[in-house]
């Protein structure tokens, strides 16, 4: 079986405990959702189980093209992975390892929305549009989106992470903090 990882970053060989934040290597058998993960730092999904499919949702008006596109990144693969534990995330299957995992094949993938439309154009994954959202689901989403993102996460992803806090202030300009 193959197994994905997504990243940004170009010049990965191996998948290191070392550099874990958990000490753990994850790796996922969904190439869908290493594309999620290696496209963007920001993540807004849901999985659905009798599809098993992952769902990747927009969050603003042209959020996908404001999130995406234009955003190079790499998939990386191996088959060898040694021994693992299974993770489950909301019915989306992944794998973890305690040990370090070599990495076989590397995809440059130069736009991230180009290759999240053309996956959702075969039927891989499953995009909800704010445009076909209703009004409620639209109030939903924001006031989802407020509750999650406190004032203190916000300036948390302000100051750890200031070019999250940038994309998310772009996506939703009302959430911006002094």
């Amino acid at each position: 079986m193959k197994y994905y990882h997504g990243s940004p970053n170009g010049n990965l060989t191996e998948l290191t405990v070392e550099k874990s934040n958990d000490g753990y290597v994850y790796l996922t058998p969904d190439y869908s959702a290493a594309v999620m993960y290696g496209a963007c730092s920001l993540r807004f999904w849901n999985f659905h189980v009798e599809k098993k499919k992952l769902i990747i949702r927009e969050i603003a008006k042209d959020g996908f093209k404001t999130m995406y596109k234009g955003v190079p990144f790499y998939i990386y693969s191996t088959d060898d992975i040694g021994e693992f534990e299974e993770s489950d995330v909301k019915g989306r299957k992944a794998v973890r390892m305690k040990h370090d995992v070599k990495l076989k094949e590397k995809e440059f993938v130069p736009d991230a929305y180009e290759k999240i439309m053309e996956l959702y154009n075969k039927g891989e994954l499953i995009l909800w549009f704010w445009d076909e959202y209703t009004d409620e689901e639209r109030e939903r989403c924001v006031n989802g989106m407020h509750k999650t993102f406190t004032k203190e996460i916000m300036q948390d992803e302000k100051t750890r992470f200031p070019d999250e806090y940038e994309l998310l202030i772009k996506l939703r300009p009302e959430m911006k903090i002094d």
